[in-house]
């Protein structure tokens, strides 16, 4: 969903050429700073995001009227003049007062195309989460304590089919599978230095790659997670590499069968367009709001570049060290079996560390706000690290879809 579909409601009692001015120059600088399609219609299409132009004054009833036959929310849109948000702020305060939910977007027309693309991307997330299936490849990792799901709630609240396919389904497929030498050679190629893993190694992480693309396309899944450590004590090898590419190829995909932290990546990717990082918390630091995270993969287009090693805990196959380079970032998590509560911060990657008693890929980052919770109320270990700002987004899906 990229258009914006704009009912204008006008007062007769205002001259029509100005008000034709107004409303042309008004729809025309919002589509242009938010990059989207602004068009205005007499009746919602159903396939945009459907916003009200209180263009004038005198316009209340007409507007509450037309808006008891919109979707929910309403988004009205407001301008200096005209009485137009003088309008706006009666219309609202009826459809609250009778339990209905809504925003009046008001200001410059850079700050409501802003707001508008927020929850265009709102809109078409959960259009793009709902109905769509769910991998989880072997059961979930067995310190998981707090990461489990009601599957129940996944399939009713939110239409998503979690697909359950057994870790010995994608063992057998590696062993049978012969990596292409020109992905091996890409991989290899393209770091920085190569430490432990051997060639042997790099052809197996490649091979786990391909096992696992040719299985999330049999079964169509939108995304999935992988009891990860079950290959490393089964085939002497690691998921690293292949839970990179796939993320970067716009197939979320988790670590350890952690299901809360699958949604949240899952989430996470498609409000923000892009390739997403799940860590570890492996630190926290209450008085300068910095955090550590910390895994052995790493979406590749996150970083400037990257080193192959091994498995940090065991040792064992291939792991990424990447460094990611500074800039604005948003930390998130979503928790409780249905989802129900939320950790969110934005901030500044501010450095990588290269600790050897760490996962390989080690990010530090120094946020706005608070991050006590994580030591006094935490939603679980797995985190999700997005490039740039997009707490007030993760904040409105969140609010909409999933709060209780």
């Amino acid at each position: 969903m990229d258009r914006v579909e704009v009912i204008v409601c006008a007062s007769r009692l205002h001259e029509e050429r100005e008000a034709t001015r107004l409303k042309r120059n008004l729809l025309s600088e919002i589509g242009t700073a938010g990059g989207f399609t602004v068009q205005e219609v007499t009746a919602p299409s159903g396939e945009g995001l459907i916003a009200v132009l209180v263009l004038t004054g005198g316009v209340e009833r007409e507007v509450l009227k037309l808006v008891s036959q919109l979707p929910s929310p309403t988004f009205l849109i407001a301008h200096p003049g005209h009485n137009s948000l003088a309008a706006c702020l009666e219309i609202l305060a009826r459809i609250h007062r009778d339990g209905g939910e809504g925003r009046i977007l008001f200001g410059s027309p850079q700050a409501i195309a802003a707001d508008l693309g927020r929850e265009l991307k709102v809109v078409s997330s959960w259009e793009d989460l709902r109905f769509s299936r769910i991998g989880l490849i072997g059961e979930p990792s067995d310190w998981l304590v707090a990461s489990d799901v009601d599957r129940a709630f996944l399939k009713g609240r939110l239409g998503i089919e979690l697909v359950e396919i057994g870790i010995d389904e994608l063992i057998k497929r590696i062993e049978s599978t012969e990596p292409s030498k020109r992905e091996i050679s890409r991989f290899s190629k393209g770091a920085q230095s190569v430490a432990e893993p051997s060639k042997e190694e790099l052809k197996g992480a490649v091979a786990i790659y391909t096992a696992l693309r040719a299985m999330i396309e049999e079964h169509r899944l939108a995304a999935c997670t992988v009891r990860c450590f079950d290959l490393v004590e089964r085939v002497q090898n690691t998921g690293c590499y292949a839970l990179s590419r796939l993320n970067d190829e716009k197939i979320p995909a988790g670590c350890e069968g952690d299901l809360q932290a699958l949604f949240s990546l899952y989430l996470g990717s498609l409000l923000s367009k892009k390739a997403a990082f799940m860590g570890n918390i492996v630190s926290v630091d209450t008085s300068t709001r910095q955090v550590t995270v910390a895994h052995c993969t790493c979406p590749l287009s996150l970083a400037t570049s990257y080193a192959i090693r091994s498995h940090f805990e065991s040792g064992i196959g291939v792991g990424i060290a990447a460094e990611v380079p500074q800039g604005p970032c948003t930390l998130f998590r979503l928790g409780g079996k249905r989802f129900e509560n939320l950790f969110v911060r934005q901030g500044t990657i501010e450095s990588a560390s290269q600790r050897e008693d760490l996962c390989r890929t080690q990010v530090t980052l120094s946020v706005t706000e608070p991050v006590d919770p994580l030591l006094t109320a935490p939603l679980g270990n797995h985190h999700i690290l997005l490039p740039g700002h997009h707490k007030e987004t993760i904040e409105r899906f969140f609010t909409r879809f999933l709060r209780p």
